[in-house]
């Protein structure tokens, strides 16, 4: 059977229905089985083709791995083919649930030979199946299981199964492969069906496809639908499908993937890895995982088995399991990092060994004795194959140790020990401590400094976890990790061994660069290796974010981070860092050395295109290459290399190059606000970053509701001279465009251009009286205005972000004579906020911001409704020149809490001349932005912010600028 790139949906029927069978089961080896046998003993192994089932147990239960992941519309049953070998009184059922009730069908009777088993299911609803089960006699029962289909009474358009033609199972294509579409009738008669869809890149190039055709009753057609694709990296696939006057829609996400070229790692080389729990699928989609990940580039893949399966009593160790995965991925090239823990259940305290908690014995502190018998064996065992051992996993969270840091420092120096002498060739790694954040699950906010202070000499490298977006991460970093690391002293180097986000809520862009910029910056900090986790999503969930790590979805369709990983590896792996570049504020830049070229990786943060940059350099050629990995030719002339910079991450390759230096930009640009049919002022400096005199064009585009007065200009300019021309734009009411198209050329060289002139797009207030009767200024209610600091922690995904009554808010601004006026209405289902003062950013309120022209800095300022009804506010930060408590003195609070609609409302009134401000200064526009804390009880779960920068406290050009009528 071959695999579709998307799992088939059963949908309610809009039109007659038809019957039709859906590939469910193939009981082999890209299923994993957990078996009970209950009154009595047996066995299940593969058979070919197959699952073979012994036993005289009297109920056998089969449950497959992705059971508990997977959701099924209202299936009308299951067909399973099955061959019984004994003669005993035998039946099957399916066990499951129905909208979360439990349900057990009818036992249908088995008769030896072949059976086609019916199992009717009269259960509307999601149905999410938990076993099947086999029902004998006791006298034994030999049975052969070997497929099973779902059944559906569905519209015509329902009956077909369409997906990616994918003979070997990865969504994965090579530059010039054919994409090809294969569509399959379900029905029980002939359909005739009209597909028709696209094929979208990353970055926009849409090529359309559609195909007519009638299929016979599980007839399949297979079709290219491009012969060709012009650009490598992320693709998506989205189809309709019509029959009988119904349609049903479909996607599903592919990558054209270049050959990686040779590499040889060499000692001190960064470390591209990636996490996994290869351990927890079956092992044809272990070895996907594998292939998957070879092809990506990755070198290490960080992985493990508790030691409860390596050695589940004191007398056996079983390392089968293990060896497996080891062997499968090293046969790909790529090294196990391997992890020492959890705790086994023998060698838990005795108070609680016999815990009925999973998680109470293998998260206690293990005896030390048998702790180092297994650490030894264990190292011995796979000496030569796994260099790499990392002590424990998070010892600073609850989730994963109930003991403290002593009592970590205590296993580390056992480990440690025992490890150096077994292998002394062996690299020790800290367990992964989980980043330096709030968090309810660390005890001690001082374990992970404690145990580098105390315990650094036990290890070769410090272990780091850092799930969070870039702002957050790199803050992070900077400011806590690499304090910290010097103020314990430590002396080894630090690895980013689990740190990535996660692509809730459709998210998945938004992934995709922050890992471009996390690896990245990670390498100018220090780092010496960087794994992304997951290489695969958990499951299919859509709120839980474990379920949206992954480089590859849970059935191995990729995802545009895939892309980022793949253009990374192919042109970072072994490079050398070789120092940060000098951008505009907001901007960020990073310079690399590999094989002779100079990899300039830059962006703009503050998502600003504040114009070009100018790169002086040897290069002989000189090319940009985007996160997908395409590549196009720059312009090299007079020794310097021109390019934009933009808020999509990009490479700068300077081919044979031994220099790079940044000269003065030939463009920088100054805006007004941009307020609707209102003129504003742009002006454009011109600087000649060249060795000699030229003249320079710009021609501005009209297009997208934006034009600019005079449309031409030029400007002749000596080497190192400036000059800054003025024009006048105007928007058109309705456009969205935050930038203007700007052609330029420099006659006499080969430099000539486009360039997206960044605006200044306000929002426009509206004078009004208080009552907020009309449409919000903003509104935060999307995925993507989130920030959580709970999805990295498995143990704490139920806090992560549920959607717009979990928390939204909608935000209103005012001015009257010498008052501005902030309304925020928050709908949240739990309100917490026990703090007071300095320290409401905990609890659930608001934090918002003010810029004020002409000073430097800005205002910070905290909002809160007390448990005990009490309004609350306070003043962190204040620009230059401003005091902070005579300001919070001139803040008028009052709050209102609707508890049966889950509504809490903010008005803050503040006093202009308190803050600097004037009405001059609200006509012409000032920047603003907000947060929303999130608080149900136990911790800050994160916030829905406005735009990046509050929490951060950066990029204040990047806050949203209004101007008030």
């Amino acid at each position: 059977m071959r695999f579709l790139a998307l799992l088939f949906c059963l949908l309610p029927a809009v039109c007659p229905a038809v019957p039709a069978e859906f590939p469910w089961l193939g009981f082999d080896r890209y299923e994993l089985y957990n078996n009970s046998f209950y009154s009595g003993k047996g066995t299940a192994e593969p058979a070919e083709p197959g699952m073979r089932v012994r036993g005289n147990a009297r109920n056998i239960i089969l449950r497959e791995r992705k059971f508990s992941l997977v959701f099924h519309r209202s299936p009308a049953g299951a067909a399973i083919r099955c061959t019984l070998h004994s003669a005993g009184k035998a039946g099957i059922r399916l066990l499951g649930t129905a909208d979360g009730a439990a349900f057990k069908t009818e036992v249908v009777p088995l008769v030896p030979g072949d059976n086609l088993c019916r199992i009717a299911l009269d259960r509307k609803g999601a149905v999410k199946f938990e076993g099947i089960e086999l029902v004998s006699d006791g006298s034994g029962v030999d049975l052969t299981l070997h497929n099973a289909a779902l059944l559906a009474e569905t519209a015509p358009a329902g009956a077909f199964e369409v997906g990616l033609d994918l003979p070997a199972r990865l969504a994965l294509f090579s530059p010039g492969d054919p994409v090809r579409v294969r569509v399959t009738n379900r029905a029980d008669r002939p359909l005739p069906f009209v597909l028709e869809g696209k094929l979208t890149a990353f970055y926009g190039t849409s090529l359309p496809f559609r195909r007519e055709q009638t299929l016979a009753p599980g007839e399949s057609a297979v079709f290219d639908v491009a012969e060709k694709l012009p650009l490598n990296g992320h693709w998506t696939i989205d189809w309709t499908i019509r029959s009988g006057g119904d349609s049903q829609g479909g996607k599903a996400g592919f990558a054209v993937l270049p050959e990686l070229p040779p590499y040889r790692p060499r000692k001190g080389d960064f470390a591209f890895g990636v996490c996994s729990h290869p351990n927890r699928w079956a092992a044809g989609e272990q070895e996907l995982e594998a292939q998957a990940a070879a092809r990506l580039g990755v070198r290490y893949l960080r992985s493990g088995v508790d030691w409860n399966q390596i050695q589940p009593t004191a007398e056996r160790f079983d390392f089968d399991r293990f060896d497996r995965i080891v062997d499968l991925f090293g046969r790909y090239g790529i090294e196990v990092q391997g992890m020492f823990g959890f705790c086994a259940r023998w060698a838990a305290p005795e108070e609680t060994r016999n815990a009925p908690s999973y998680h109470a014995w293998s998260r206690a502190k293990p005896e030390l004795e048998a702790w180092k018998r297994y650490v030894e064996t264990t190292a011995r065992h796979f000496r030569g194959r796994i260099r790499i051992w990392e002590i424990w996993n998070e010892p600073d969270l609850y989730a994963f140790s109930h003991f403290g840091v002593e009592d970590y420092l205590d296993l580390a120096k056992a480990a440690s020990e025992t490890i150096r002498r077994t292998d002394p060739e062996l690299v020790i790694f800290t367990g992964g401590f989980a980043g330096l954040g709030s968090h309810p699950g660390r005890r001690d906010p001082d374990f992970q400094f404690k145990a580098m202070r105390d315990g650094w000499k036990f290890f070769d490298v410090h272990a780091y976890h850092g799930h969070a977006n870039y702002a957050t991460y790199a803050r992070q970093i900077d400011e806590r990790l690499l304090p910290l690391r010097e103020k314990a002293g430590v002396q080894i180097p630090w690895y980013a061994n689990e740190t990535a986000v996660s692509a809730i809520g459709g998210t998945e862009r938004e992934q995709a660069a922050a890992l471009f910029k996390k690896l990245l910056f990670s390498w100018s900090r220090g780092a010496v290796g960087y794994n992304w986790y997951d290489l695969r999503n958990d499951g299919y969930a859509p709120n839980d974010p474990e379920h949206h790590f992954g480089l590859l979805t849970t059935d191995f369709q990729a995802k545009p981070v895939l892309s980022v990983y793949h253009m990374l590896a192919r042109y970072f792996r072994g490079a050398k860092y070789i120092g940060e570049l000098e951008l505009p504020e907001g901007c960020d830049g990073f310079v690399f050395e590999n094989g002779g070229d100079r990899l300039l990786a830059v962006w703009n943060e503050a998502n600003r295109a504040g114009g070009i940059i100018a790169v002086s350099t040897d290069a002989a050629g000189a090319e940009r290459i985007d996160m997908m990995g395409n590549a196009t030719p720059l312009t090299l002339s007079d020794g310097a290399v021109l390019t934009g910079i933009t808020a999509e991450p990009m490479v700068i390759r300077l081919v044979k190059a031994a220099r790079s230096e940044l000269r003065e930009p030939p463009f920088t640009f100054t805006a007004g606000a941009a307020v609707p049919e209102q003129p504003f002022r742009l002006a454009a400096t011109v600087a000649n970053p060249l060795a000699r005199r030229a003249e320079f064009k710009l021609r501005f585009v009209p297009e997208n509701g934006v034009a600019v007065t005079p449309g031409e200009a030029a400007v002749t300019l000596a080497p190192g001279e400036r000059k800054t021309l003025e024009f006048t734009g105007l928007t058109r009411r309705g456009s969205k465009a935050g930038a203007v198209r700007l052609d330029y050329e420099i006659p006499g060289t080969s430099f000539s251009g486009t360039l997206a002139v960044p605006l200044r797009p306000a929002a426009r207030i509206p004078a009004g009286d208080g009552k907020y009767r009309r449409k919000p200024d903003f509104v935060l209610d999307r995925p993507e205005q989130v920030v959580s600091f709970c999805e990295g922690d498995p143990s704490l995904r139920d806090l992560v972000w549920q959607g717009k009554d979990d928390l939204s808010a909608a935000i209103f601004l005012r001015r009257e004579p010498g008052v501005l006026e902030l309304y925020t209405a928050v709908s949240d289902d739990v309100h917490v906020q026990k703090e007071q003062g300095t320290g409401i950013w905990k609890g659930d309120g608001i934090q918002f911001a003010l810029v004020v022209p002409g000073r430097s800095g800005a205002w910070k300022i905290g909002l809160a409704r007390l448990d005990n009804g009490r309004p609350d506010s306070f003043v962190w930060e204040s620009p230059s020149g401003l005091d902070a408590k005579a300001a919070a003195k001139a803040i008028t609070l009052t709050t209102h809490r609707d508890e049966a609609g889950r509504r809490t409302a903010y008005r803050a009134r503040l006093k202009l001349d308190a803050f600097g401000l004037d009405d001059r200064m609200l006509t012409e526009g000032i920047r603003f932005n907000l947060l929303i804390n999130d608080n149900d009880g136990n911790l800050r779960e994160g916030f829905i912010q406005l735009a990046p920068g509050v929490s951060e406290w950066k990029n204040f050009e990047r806050f949203p600028l209004v101007v008030f009528d």
